[in-house]
């Protein structure tokens, strides 16, 4: 066997164990393994590597597999073993070292696993791949993009399974939506092992369309481990971009202010939703609550070719806002990346009209920009939450933003506290037939993207329940049953897992919901077909985790 089998007596076990998130495992200490996370890590390289370690990993008592390609699960379903499962062996799979990048212009890869599928393709992905290094990889063999992420670490396993969204989404959709084979291994009969299968866009047995739409938006580690994504083509990657940071300071930007600000955000990408020629405008606007710094818009912009010709759209999205607002940003010169930005920090030029606005702008070769604005920051304690927003604030959601960003905060907890919204639809929502009814991703008619999300150091009760108080407070006024189901909203995003959804009002002490999983699916059509893959596909749930597809 090749695999590289870490016990807890290795010396890399402590660290093994964990991932981006370092609430999980639980109650683990630095330098020390948890007994409530993984007791052994395979570290696989290849299929055959998987198919080895599954097959002695299940046969331990109570055994149990998860896999991990570059760790950023939010909860820990990766690293934690299953609550009420005593005497559970967890083995984590990490296949962080499958990351290699195959082009062929001539459209000739075939699978890696099952060499006898007919299907052939241009680019094949493994799943350790991250997205920094694919970035550059397809860039410079191909001049083609992933409409993906901008955290540079995220790997590519579990990011386009669960979707698979970043600054180019708006222009070109999700990365599922692009994607046209899979190699995966599926439990075998007995559930003793993993066994090779092939699926495609293009498969003619419904069973196998199922299980390749599952990987088009489902999430990771629930039907399968997947080896091999496969594309046909890719959309070509930008020349150049435009990006501008703004910055409102809190000493000058009122609550009403705020107000104007948010909706004149939400109405431009709705009203904007038909026009193919604005899809290339992307950004994040990201409130920080007082105690970690002012608010911030990013603004990332290419034209309908990929270039800087007409910037008409940039225009008249820098002008709508400045109009609306009434108060003058200035150019944020802190990285962007950067969560916690002191408000007596550096302070960039004010911005008062269009002209000022168009000679702040960066232009940039897509590449570096793309470089530039990547970013997964530091390995800490997090907490996140998501919503997809298809409608206009409605006051009880803007009274929801106020409080939280100015929650009471006596001890200054909140040092990385702050609601992301970034723009949605676009190309996403005008996705056609074929290539829509093939993905599992349900959310397309939301222009708007929330991931609320906070972070801290210190490994202490107080320190946990404050940053779940603050965020856990956001969702429980903003929405009427403390998830984001009002007719404004579609649900949550499955890739930022959120344990507290799967409960009665978001609220661990409500009880469980057992209706939860229609909250990060609720086209019912998807959410069925799902249940019913996970029933063909893995019937005794070799795969699961706390929210992982439910198999009753």
């Amino acid at each position: 066997m090749a695999f590289d089998l870490v016990p807890p007596s290795d010396p890399r076990h402590a660290a093994l164990q964990k991932g981006f998130n370092l609430r999980w495992p639980l109650g683990n200490v630095q330098g020390q393994s948890s007994p409530n996370g993984a007791n052994l890590i395979y570290l696989c390289h290849n299929p055959q590597d998987i198919i080895d370690a599954a097959a002695q990993a299940l046969a331990m008592p109570n055994g149990r597999i998860t896999v991990r390609s570059g760790g950023h699960c939010y909860e820990g379903f990766v690293a934690n073993v299953m609550p009420g499962v005593p005497h559970e062996s967890l083995s984590i799979l990490d296949i962080g070292q499958m990351n290699q990048v195959a082009y062929d212009p001539s459209g000739q890869i075939g699978s890696m696993l099952v060499p006898g599928s007919p299907r052939r393709y241009s680019v094949r992905l493994e799943p350790g791949c991250q997205n920094w290094d694919t970035t550059v990889a397809l860039y410079k063999r191909a001049n083609k993009t992933l409409p993906s992420g901008s955290c540079y670490s995220v790997g590519l396993g579990g990011h386009i399974c669960g979707g698979g969204y970043g600054l180019l989404s708006r222009k070109h959709g999700l990365v599922c939506d692009w994607l046209d084979g899979v190699d995966l291994l599926v439990a075998n009969v007995g559930g003793t092992g993993l066994v090779p299968v092939h699926v495609s866009r293009d498969s003619t047995d419904s069973a196998e369309l199922d299980l390749f739409a599952a990987c088009c938006g489902a999430g990771g580690g629930q039907f399968g481990i997947i080896t091999s994504y496969y594309f046909k083509a890719l959309p070509p990657a930008p020349t150049q971009v435009l990006w501008l940071a703004l910055e409102w300071d809190w000493a000058q930007l009122t609550r009403p202010a705020l107000e104007r600000l948010l909706r004149a955000y939400q109405k431009w990408f709705a009203d904007n939703q038909a026009n193919p020629n604005t899809w290339g405008l992307s950004t994040k606007l990201e409130m920080r609550h007082l105690n970690t710094g002012n608010v911030t818009l990013g603004i990332h912009y290419v034209d309908k070719n990929g270039q800087l010709d007409d910037r008409a759209p940039f225009d008249d999205f820098v002008l709508s806002l400045l109009t609306a607002v009434g108060v003058s940003p200035r150019q944020s010169l802190v990285p962007f990346h950067v969560v916690h930005q002191p408000r007596d920090g550096q302070r960039g030029r004010r911005i008062t009209s269009l002209q000022d606005a168009r000679k702040a702008a960066r232009q940039l070769d897509w590449l570096y920009a793309t470089q530039s604005l990547n970013g997964s920051g530091d390995n800490q304690r997090g907490r996140y939450k998501s919503a997809y927003q298809k409608g206009e604030f409605t006051q009880r959601v803007l009274d929801a933003i106020w409080a939280t960003l100015n929650w009471p905060d006596p001890e200054q907890q909140l040092t990385q506290s702050l609601i992301q919204i970034q723009s949605f639809g676009g190309r996403i929502n005008e996705m056609e037939g074929p290539i829509l009814a093939q993905t599992s991703a349900a959310q397309r008619s939301s222009y708007l993207k929330w991931q609320p999300q906070c972070y801290w150091h210190t490994a202490d009760d107080g320190a946990d329940q404050a940053h779940a108080d603050w965020i856990r407070g956001l969702f429980n006024a903003a929405f009427t049953n403390g998830v984001p189901d009002d007719p404004e909203f579609e649900g949550c995003y499955i890739n930022y897992p959120d344990l507290d959804m799967t409960y009665l009002g978001g609220d661990p002490a409500n009880g469980k919901n057992p209706s939860w999983y229609g909250i990060f699916f609720p086209n019912t059509i998807i959410e069925s077909r799902l249940r019913r893959t996970k029933q063909r596909w893995d019937p005794l749930n070799v795969f699961r985790n706390e929210m992982s597809v439910p198999h009753a």
